[in-house]
């Protein structure tokens, strides 16, 4: 019985490690062909732990984000290269097709088992709290508590970060911006424990 346990668990890391290794490989996929930087999801990845540990939420909650993390724009595989990297702003119709990414991602893990929460991530982290976000336009607490973590952070780490099309803003400046989404895209009981730990983790990240 000991030897057959030590085979399970040992069973059980193993298939930890590869479905990490996938997770981080498909995420790497992503950002080489978007940004050319892999460190995005790596920092949001930072903060969902972050913000899960001073939220108290279970561990399965918090394993869900570290997947959804790597994998929340899988999808974008998916979209054509003239919209994907297009340096200016989407017409109507491209944006519609930039949408599209969070079917595709459902569409690519969908068959993975133990990839269930990170599904969770790929659907729901582009709706908004009031519910006028996409691609189901969801509000408040229907939208799991996973996905409202990620989408808060997703932005501030937008926010921070230096892009083609912007510059990286200031941590007082993006948190006054995550302020004035509080109840419109953000939950509101999520804002502030956000602000509360962002400092330290904005000297960190950046």
């Amino acid at each position: 019985f000991f030897l057959l346990n030590r085979r399970l668990l040992r069973a059980t890391r193993d298939l930890a490690r590869a479905n990490l290794g996938l997770m981080k490989t498909l995420g790497r996929a992503v950002a080489k062909m978007y940004s050319d930087t892999n460190s995005h999801n790596y920092r949001v990845t930072i903060l969902s732990t972050r913000m899960s540990e001073e939220m108290g939420l279970a561990k399965e909650t918090v394993a869900g984000l570290i997947a959804g993390s790597f994998l929340h724009d899988v999808g974008k595989i998916a979209i054509q290269d003239r919209i994907l990297l297009k340096p200016g702003k989407l017409t109507a119709d491209e944006t519609e097709i930039m949408r599209g990414h969070v079917e595709h991602g459902i569409d690519i893990v969908k068959h993975y088992q133990g990839l269930e929460a990170a599904a969770t991530i790929i659907r729901y982290h582009h709706e908004k709290y009031d519910g006028s976000g996409y691609p189901s336009g969801i509000a408040g607490e229907e939208i799991p508590v996973s996905a409202r973590i990620f989408a808060l952070v997703d932005v501030f780490d937008a926010l921070i970060s230096k892009r083609p099309y912007k510059e990286a803003l200031g941590l007082e400046e993006a948190l006054a911006i995550i302020r004035s989404g509080s109840g419109t895209h953000f939950d509101p009981k999520l804002v502030e424990p956000f602000c509360r730990i962002a400092a330290a983790e904005y000297r960190l990240l950046t």
